[in-house]
């Protein structure tokens, strides 16, 4: 089931990339790709550590500069206890949000996410996956083709193995170009 809910998720993210001009004839934008980098500070329960995220991404933008969109996130994790070695992430989000333009390029973009992620945990000589929602906020500032943001996520994460559900929280920084 949960597979299935991430196949959904996955499919619903790319949907926006394929998405046609719907808007290109009353002179609005329509859609946008990019790709970003973000370092975080990352929380699962207990646990801290440093998060590195690689995103590909797309938005489209509708009517009064709505706007609904689909990433893919795939990071590394580096926890701070010598228990957990590096573990890895995937996540599949949909931000839906306010893009707000300003003079020339510039504009800004005030959304919140929703998404499904799953998390490998390397604890040394055992591995254990957790998965589940993922919701937050975010804001990007647009520059031109350049685009910095910062975002708030967590996660209930747990599997069949986890008898409670573990809690993760990232504050996350981000840089990225649009095409």
């Amino acid at each position: 089931m949960k597979l299935c809910i991430f196949a959904v998720l996955s499919f619903l993210s790319l949907s926006t990339m394929a998405a046609g001009d719907d808007y290109q004839d009353i002179g609005e934008r329509s859609q946008e790709m990019y790709v970003a980098a973000g370092i975080s500070d990352h929380k699962l329960g207990k646990l801290r550590g440093d998060k590195i995220s690689a995103l590909l991404g797309a938005r489209n933008y509708y009517q009064n500069n709505w706007f609904v969109g689909g990433e893919l996130e795939v990071s590394y994790l580096k926890y701070k206890e010598l228990s957990l070695n590096e573990s890895y992430g995937l996540a599949a989000n949909v931000p839906i949000g306010k893009h707000f333009s300003f003079v020339g390029d510039s504009s800004i973009d005030i959304y919140g996410l929703v998404g499904y992620s799953m998390t490998e945990l390397n604890f040394m000589p055992e591995k254990i996956t957790v998965r589940g929602l993922k919701w937050g906020l975010g804001t990007d500032v647009s520059f031109s083709n350049f685009m910095v943001g910062v975002r708030w996520t967590q996660a209930e994460l747990g599997n069949d193995d986890v008898r409670d559900k573990l809690r993760e929280q990232n504050i996350t920084l981000f840089a990225g170009y649009k095409f």
